[in-house]
């Protein structure tokens, strides 16, 4: 506990005053964007959030409680298990907010929902597409070319030869074509696969060979040898793979999610993958997480596992601490914010 003041090249001084905004960070995103944050001096007040919920003045060094956050930027250190509750418990009992910055792309977590009721300007960042395109080629390749049965062989000493498939001529299904999926589209059609996006305003794209609607997935997931989720969590979308779903599915089909796990009915999808059809499916999503102990996908041999953390690289952080200065730049000076929601 106690307080912690950064070098952020502003000079000391006392009571905030009347034109000052008052803006809450964590430390770890001030000490981040320490060398950029002193440009805004004049004008914001900036108070470091701690792992407990401290809030430090970084111009007088005094642990304060505010009356109103102008602004708060919810860095990526707010999806922690520790910190995430001490944060939302923090803004959820504490004052309004005029802006808030979010790290995320979605509304579907209640304590972001609840924030953006909360706040006269709600704005979200789509700087994770990219990390999670590349998880998605990752676990694609890894399937295509045997990874686990590589693997397998290794351990068991075996020098086999293996006939594998590529990319190369592939068809993708992305179901949500947004930023993520139009960012895993443009990797695909850049090594040869054939892309299809479904979203429910379709709007063709240099990112896919084809946005055709929703209302089109039960006619295209017999043709995919990939279907990929990229869904936001919502009442229509809950529960969309389900049993049907998968029946439609190719029997060497592979199945990923990267949306939200609600959007997979799980038993259907391990009773799928017994009977064959899809053939493996490649997951950084679950219904409960963490995932329980006991559940069936821990050490489930057609099943690759990831904890959420397909979006966790340094760009990510980087782009969404990029996303957050350009906003308050602008946020400063009158004019429109970048992904108001």
């Amino acid at each position: 506990m106690g307080e912690k003041v950064f070098d952020l090249g502003i000079p000391k001084r006392g009571a905030k005053s009347e034109s000052m905004k008052t803006c809450l960070i964590h430390e770890k995103a001030i000490e981040r964007m320490s060398d950029r944050l002193g440009a805004f001096s004049e004008k914001v007040r900036i108070l470091a959030c701690s792992e407990d919920g401290t809030l430090t003045d970084q111009t007088s060094g005094e642990v304060v409680t505010p009356d109103a956050f102008d602004i708060v930027y919810g860095s990526g250190e707010i999806f922690t298990a520790k910190f995430g509750k001490v944060f939302f418990n923090l803004l959820a009992d504490g004052p309004g907010i005029d802006w808030f910055q979010s790290s995320a792309a979605g509304l579907d977590h209640p304590a972001l929902a609840a924030l953006c009721e909360k706040s006269g300007q709600y704005t979200t960042t789509h700087t994770q597409a990219e990390a999670m395109a590349e998880w998605v080629l990752w676990q694609a390749l890894d399937w295509l070319k045997l990874g686990p049965v590589h693997r397998a062989q290794k351990a068991d000493h075996k020098w086999r030869k293996l006939l594998q498939r590529e990319i190369m001529g592939s068809n993708w299904l992305i179901v949500g074509f947004g930023s993520i999926g139009e960012a895993v589209g443009r990797r695909v059609k850049a090594l040869g696969g054939h892309v299809t996006g479904l979203r429910r305003t379709p709007e063709a794209s240099p990112s896919a060979d084809r946005v055709l609607p929703m209302s089109d997935l039960d006619t295209l997931l017999p043709e995919a040898d990939i279907v990929l989720l990229c869904l936001p969590l919502t009442d229509e979308s809950s529960g969309l793979a389900n049993a049907g779903f998968f029946s439609r599915m190719k029997s060497d089909a592979l199945f990923m999610n990267v949306g939200r796990g609600g959007l997979v009915d799980e038993d259907a999808l391990v009773e799928a993958l017994e009977a064959g059809r899809p053939s493996y499916a490649a997951l950084d999503v679950t219904v409960t997480e963490p995932l329980p102990d006991d559940h069936a996908f821990w050490d489930h041999e057609k099943i690759s596992l990831t904890p959420h953390d397909s979006p966790v690289t340094a760009g990510t952080i980087a782009r969404a601490d990029a996303t957050f200065l350009d906003n308050l730049e602008r946020y400063l000076s009158g004019q429109p914010l970048r992904n108001l929601v």
